[in-house]
């Protein structure tokens, strides 16, 4: 069977290529990092030419230019090759809608460092289920909501991403009777630092705390585990022209409960648009003990979204464990995305009155 020949040196040079993989993405943001300060230096320093002479370079190289109030022409920057959209559906340069291929979570494990807009709200519901032989978990419908902000830090915008998730879940070991009830809460929040547009590298890092909400008995039921978890992903985007890829590092440090082991997680995604309205994407997570002894799990999942409308999606996973510690697992979910803007809404409403 592929999980009784799937060997540890194999788990080991998966996570080293993964590794070097990431090492590769941080060398070419940080080039382009000390780089910007001293484009953005040169250019401000440069002889402005002749009105004449801008015109004709104009007419020459095809720039976009810019006439100041002096009457000066001002030569406009490139256009980044990879703008910066939204999550969810974006507007294409032609003004058109496209759905973020991105591989993202939901439906994958592996998440984008991409977070909402200032004041939009991303909720997600979904219904997966957990299979395999020692124990079956089903989440009936897991709620994870996000909120986008702005904050300003030492003076510069950090984009944010407020996230709060919990799910209804069941669990049934074979002869024992289902156990049902709320499952451990996430709470969270993302910061994308990074964000280079004409190298298409994007990174951001992702503190969670997840725990049991008081209450609800999930540890006497067998739906989690006592204590809680601290979990430290730093997620990095690479695009390219017809595809995209993301690369997730992180570590689960246990609290409040000695029993538990601090693992690792390595997650590499790809994704691609299909069309303007569908995106297809794909990942392989692999999780364990530092000592690769322990908790180990390495997985391969698919995923789908659908575009309904500019602000719902649906989307689907299906899912197979390669290796794992406590026999096969099968991974099955289906989900819905809703993303709106209170403020935007707001604001069309009170146009709305101006106008009557």
């Amino acid at each position: 069977m592929i999980v009784e020949t799937f060997s540890m040196g194999t788990i080991s040079g998966i996570i080293l290529r993964t590794l070097k993989l990431m090492g590769l993405l941080v060398t070419l943001a940080i080039p382009a990092y000390a780089q910007a300060p001293e484009s953005s230096a040169k250019q401000n320093q440069r002889p402005q030419p002749k009105q004449g002479q801008q015109q004709q370079d104009q007419s020459q190289q095809g720039q976009p230019q810019e006439t100041t109030a002096s009457g000066k022409t001002v030569k406009q920057p490139p256009p980044p090759l990879f703008r910066k959209h939204r999550r969810g559906i974006y507007m294409d340069a032609s003004g058109m809608p496209i759905i973020d291929a991105a591989p993202q979570s939901p439906p994958l494990e592996t998440d984008d460092p991409g977070v909402p807009d200032k004041g939009e709200v991303e909720i997600n519901f979904t219904t997966h289920a957990d299979l395999s032989k020692p124990l079956r978990r089903m989440d009936f419908l897991f709620v994870d909501a996000n909120y986008g902000l702005l904050p300003k830090v030492f003076g510069h915008e950090l984009p944010t991403q407020l996230k709060f998730e919990f799910p209804l879940a069941s669990a049934k070991a074979p002869g024992d009777a289902m156990r049902v009830g709320i499952g451990a809460a996430k709470f969270g929040l993302k910061f994308n630092f990074y964000n280079d547009e004409h190298r298409g590298v994007y990174i951001s890092v992702y503190p969670q705390l997840e725990f049991v909400i008081a209450g609800t008995h999930a540890v006497e039921k067998g739906l989690e585990e006592p204590g809680q978890t601290l979990i430290l992903p730093l997620l990095v985007q690479k695009e390219f022209r017809h595809f995209t890829i993301v690369t997730n590092a992180g570590v689960n440090l246990p609290i409040h409960n000695p029993e538990d082991d601090t693992t690792s997680t390595l997650g590499f995604g790809v994704g691609r648009a299909l069309t303007r309205h569908v995106a297809a994407m794909a990942e392989v997570r692999i999780s364990s003990t530092f000592d690769l002894e322990r908790e180990r799990l390495v997985v391969v999942n698919f995923g789908m979204m659908r575009r309904i409308t500019d602000t719902v999606i649906l989307y689907a996973k299906v899912g197979r464990s390669i290796f794992a510690d406590d026999g096969a697992h099968t991974y099955i979910g289906v989900g819905i995305k809703f993303k709106f803007t209170p403020n935007e809404q707001t604001r069309g409403k009170s146009d709305v009155a101006q106008l009557q």
